[in-house]
């Protein structure tokens, strides 16, 4: 009887040290360039310091836990090969350009990946409704001791 008081205490007390603990919740904004369309090696794309470009598609996404929750409306830039955060501006007459020198057909609006667009929400929502199920039952559902 005394060692399962005495485990109980101990258990008791470390309980109240993690809860004081707080664990982070990753959360904000990332800015994200996706491929959409591969430009040949040539000199028409190659910028001052040796690197080739490709055509991107840049959207910011808010995201809780690494899942994306919102995505900003997309635009078409020009990808840096090996540099995410390193994009060019395209205008309608760059593209048009692009398009007549490469003969290859470059989409008018920028994409959102599937990932980000779809299965961040999708978890999230389940994860909200677990929460949500765990606050039900803790709260009104029925405990084994009020029979």
């Amino acid at each position: 009887m005394k060692i399962t008081t005495l485990l109980l205490i101990c258990s008791l007390s470390s309980l109240s040290v993690f809860s004081k603990a707080r664990i982070p919740v990753p959360y904000g904004t990332v800015e994200k360039i996706i491929k959409i369309q591969d430009l040949p090696d040539t000199e028409d794309f190659k910028l001052k310091d040796g690197r080739y470009f490709d055509i991107g598609s840049k959207y910011t996404k808010s995201h809780l836990l690494w899942l994306s929750y919102s995505n900003t409306e997309p635009e078409i830039v020009g990808f840096i090969k090996g540099d995410e955060n390193t994009f060019l501006k395209l205008s309608a007459e760059d593209l048009k350009k692009i398009e007549e020198i490469t003969g290859v057909l470059i989409p008018k609006k920028g994409e959102v990946s599937f990932f980000d667009k779809f299965v961040g929400k999708g978890l999230l929502g389940i994860l909200a409704l677990f929460i949500l199920y765990g606050i039900y039952d803790r709260f009104f559902g029925k405990g084994d001791d009020e029979e």
